[in-house]
């Protein structure tokens, strides 16, 4: 399953989560994310005190505890979504005999 992740650092603790993910390589990561979990995209805001990221997995527990990681920096909201494909196959699913024709 997807979820995006929406993400927005405290202003306090700016500075600070600023410098560690800037010291960050990819391999770290991928070992922050944990191996349950897989990052499609990730996008920060100009100014780098919010963003949001796309990622999937099946184990919620895994993603939760990736979102712990950063619970002390930022405010961080977890929505499940899905893709057009999916949505629109849910929406024709609920169609009517007569409408869908």
């Amino acid at each position: 399953m997807h979820f995006q992740i929406n993400w927005e650092v405290y202003a306090d603790r700016k500075e600070e989560c600023h410098e560690i993910f800037s010291m960050m390589t990819p391999s770290d990561d991928a070992k922050d994310a944990g191996e349950a979990v897989r990052v499609v995209g990730r996008w920060h805001v100009l100014g780098g005190n919010r963003g949001t990221c796309i990622c999937e997995t099946s184990d919620e527990e895994a993603l939760n505890s990736w979102a712990l990681n950063w619970k002390s920096m930022c405010d961080i909201e977890i929505l499940p979504v899905v893709t057009d494909e999916s949505f629109r196959r849910t929406l024709n699913s609920k169609k009517s005999p007569e409408t869908s024709e």
